[in-house]
């Protein structure tokens, strides 16, 4: 026979143990802090601690593969000095390299180094650029032979929510300048990005009929709004050895610098 105290008592401990756990929820619920992206913990569907999942992406240190190095050349740059660019390409189409740091060098026949140039530069995601130094003078005014260029501290990095600087070269032309001793480079470049842009970089390059670089100059362009062009105007003074027949204009915009969007202009 079934005891009927034992059966009330049975009852009232479960109703009890009921009780103490939906007090002991709804304390925890009410009492204890919400999760949330920056409570230093991994929770809710993050990936990593606050991030990925609800909460940001997580960040991602990405190794991109080495800068392909193609043409390398040094010209006159008059005075006993000379100019060097080496054009690089970043085989890379999801990653570029929002900094980098370069060493230009000048040899002799012997491999003796002449001359060295440092800086910094960058490079988009998937593309090609020329990298330039003006002026190098060499050791006792040696000439040169070949150029070595060598790249270091690869910032990678991902062009997230920013559109590719979309960038237009019009109407250029090259000829003697007003004096008629030297020789004169002028175009039009035109802003066709979403952006504004604080400040583009142009490197000029001027080759004879077999291609070869005869010229190299720089020149930047400041405070272009979206739609907007502005003219450019270079000039040696000095005559070239050979007749330019082409001259190519490369146009850039370093879009991993927010600053570069400034509008306070």
């Amino acid at each position: 026979m079934i005891d009927q105290h034992l059966i009330k008592r049975l009852i009232i401990v479960i109703g009890y143990i009921a009780l103490f756990t939906a007090i002991g929820f709804l304390l925890h619920f009410f009492l204890s802090p919400k999760e949330t992206c920056f409570d230093g913990k991994k929770n809710q569907s993050e990936k990593d601690i606050d991030c990925g999942g609800v909460c940001n992406p997580c960040k991602v240190d990405y190794i991109g593969k080495e800068f392909i190095v193609g043409e390398k050349a040094f010209v006159s740059g008059g005075n006993n000095t000379y100019d060097v660019v080496v054009k690089i390409s970043n085989p890379n189409d999801i990653v570029g390299a929002s900094s980098f740091h370069y060493a230009i060098t000048l040899k002799d026949d012997s491999g003796n180094v002449l001359s060295v140039k440092e800086g910094d530069d960058y490079i988009l995601p998937a593309d090609s650029k020329y990298v330039a130094q003006l002026g190098l003078v060499t050791v006792g005014n040696n000439s040169p032979s070949e150029v070595d260029f060598s790249v270091s501290d690869i910032k990678w990095k991902q062009l997230e929510n920013v559109e590719r600087p979309q960038l237009s070269i019009y109407d250029r032309k090259f000829g003697p300048d007003a004096g008629g001793v030297g020789s004169r480079a002028e175009g039009l470049v035109r802003n066709e990005s979403v952006n504004d842009l604080k400040k583009i970089d142009i490197v000029i390059i001027l080759r004879d009929e077999q291609g070869k670089i005869l010229g190299v100059s720089t020149t930047q362009e400041e405070n272009m709004r979206a739609g907007k062009e502005g003219d450019f105007a270079l000039t040696w003074p000095y005559a070239f050895p050979l007749a330019v027949r082409s001259m190519e204009v490369d146009a850039q915009a370093n879009v991993f610098d927010s600053q570069n969007f400034s509008t306070g202009f």
